[in-house]
């Protein structure tokens, strides 16, 4: 059956994320920042490519943690996960970053939603998961994915193809993908939970779209926690606050 829990707008503006800011300039303590030092790593995978891995403070290497993959912003690059834990959490679970596409028509690395960036999405997602199994102690039935925009669009796509690894998916002001049968596997696929958040404002996601398919994944059976806050289209403080609730209460569910 299934449910599509919405909730309020944020009662108040969330402060943005500035994709180009430091680590140093998350809302942290001195001795925060100062530990966030050994969590983060950048490593490539054996076979292929960059990933940058975040161990949680204090990790303990006999709790099976949550995993999420993060898919960094169109532009960016792996490292875009050492501004976004410590808003998102330093303690609750391991998080892995593995790196886009290099840009046919643009500049840098770019989600794209091409055959050939399609399958260098996959394995690049699938080999950052095997860098985070090799290095930390993982819930194989608690992994998500999720990004911001085309990263989100793209976390869709990936987990709609791999419904067996992935227990969530977390897309924040990204559309589902279009073309190349992305809900060719509805049937195992749905049972994946959804995380969508929405900027009211969005340019790039506009809400009729937003409803259009909202109502497709209704009918495909999925279970989707809706977010809509104000604002254009930002990552922000708030939403990853919410999207760390939701992890946790997908975990706990799990292990109760």
């Amino acid at each position: 059956m299934n449910r599509i829990k919405i909730s309020p707008l944020a009662a108040f503006p969330a402060k943005p994320i500035n994709p180009s800011a430091s680590i140093k300039s998350a809302p942290s303590k001195t001795k925060i920042a100062t530990e966030l030092e050994s969590v983060f790593e950048c490593q490539k995978h054996p076979s292929a490519t960059d990933s940058c891995l975040f161990v949680p403070l204090h990790y303990e290497k006999n709790y099976e943690y949550p995993l999420l993959v993060w898919l960094h912003n169109n532009g960016d690059d792996p490292q875009q996960i050492h501004r976004v834990m410590p808003q998102l959490s330093l303690r609750n679970f391991v998080a892995v970053a593995p790196q886009a596409a290099l840009g046919d028509h643009h500049c840098g690395y770019y989600w794209d939603q091409d055959p050939s960036s399609i399958d260098y999405a996959a394995d690049a997602v699938l080999e950052s998961i095997d860098l985070a199994r090799l290095r930390t102690n993982i819930n194989s039935k608690r992994i998500f994915i999720g990004g911001f925009g085309a990263a989100g669009t793209m976390a869709f796509r990936v987990a709609l193809t791999h419904p067996d690894l992935f227990s969530g998916i977390a897309s924040i002001n990204g559309p589902l993908p279009e073309g190349s049968a992305p809900l060719g596997r509805w049937g195992s696929s749905r049972n994946v939970e959804v995380f969508w958040s929405h900027c009211r404002k969005s340019q790039e996601f506009e809400q009729t779209q937003l409803c259009e398919q909202l109502r497709l994944l209704h009918i495909a059976g999925f279970s989707v926690t809706l977010r809509q806050y104000p604002g254009a289209d930002e990552l922000t403080a708030a939403t990853l606050a919410d999207l760390n609730s939701w992890i946790m209460q997908m975990f706990n569910t799990t292990i109760a």
